[in-house]
């Protein structure tokens, strides 16, 4: 099961700018100093989950059931260095497409080599989800190849919470569409109101893109319904053209049945 406490982490760390590096040899690097605050933030917000599974267990209280909530950035239970950089990378994507380093956005191929070749129909991914999934025929990827579909989510055998299926569009680059079920999954998703910039459906969302030196591009689109997670990312091997990529993401969301 994916630990909710981690997701917090995991959510917050999209926002964080890229640190920059120390003037001296003497002192640590920001970059490893952040590393070691997030790392050590990461486990204790585990621990304090574990805590409370194993008293509502002796206590044999109703399991903690999934939900979302949005704080503020003053809010967040987390060291000032990791806020810090949460607010920096919250300044800088408000800018407009960020500029990233040569090789930190993968290409198109070698994503695709890593990829399951398992594709699933939607009636076998219903039997496995218990759920039916996005629909995307009304969406610009409703024609698109089918590269890949993985469970996420929580998995227990041939079932899960949620999947990931992988599209190829030409002349444009991947298209992920990852759905979780988080009720079911048990999952806590707490979200920072500073990085809500957009909307799918009425729905507060965070949408960014990003460009790397070396011509690649990536744009992201994550929302929350009352039931489910989503998260839309593009990959291109053609950043020139993100921000039209980051613009398709918000058509697909739109597109999405609910």
């Amino acid at each position: 099961m994916t630990d909710m406490k981690s997701r917090v982490a995991a959510l917050a760390l999209a926002c964080i700018a890229a640190p920059v590096v120390a003037q001296t040899v003497v002192q640590p690097q920001p970059a490893e100093a952040l590393q070691r605050d997030l790392a050590a933030w990461t486990h204790s917000l585990a621990e304090q989950h574990a805590t409370e599974s194993r008293t509502a267990a002796a206590n044999r209280a109703p399991a903690i059931q999934g939900h979302v909530e949005i704080i503020s950035l003053a809010e967040l239970d987390a060291p000032a260095s990791i806020k810090e950089n949460m607010a920096e990378g919250i300044k800088k994507r408000s800018r407009g497409t960020l500029d990233v380093a040569a090789g930190t956005i993968p290409s198109t191929s070698e994503v695709i080599a890593g990829l399951s070749p398992v594709r699933r129909s939607d009636s076998e991914l219903k039997r496995r989800l218990s759920y039916a999934p996005a629909d995307i025929s009304r969406t610009p990827i409703g024609a698109a190849e089918l590269l890949s579909t993985e469970p996420n989510g929580t998995v227990s055998g041939d079932r899960s919470t949620g999947v990931s299926r992988v599209y190829r569009i030409p002349n444009v680059g991947l298209v992920i569409l990852s759905e979780d079920d988080y009720l079911a999954s048990r999952t806590k998703h707490t979200l920072i109101r500073e990085t809500l910039n957009t909307q799918v459906n009425g729905v507060p969302a965070r949408s960014y893109a990003a460009r790397s030196k070396d011509g690649k591009g990536k744009a992201e689109l994550r929302w929350i319904t009352s039931n489910r997670a989503y998260l839309l990312t593009l990959l291109s091997d053609d950043g020139g053209h993100i921000e039209e990529g980051e613009q398709m993401l918000m058509q697909i969301a739109k597109g999405i049945a609910r």
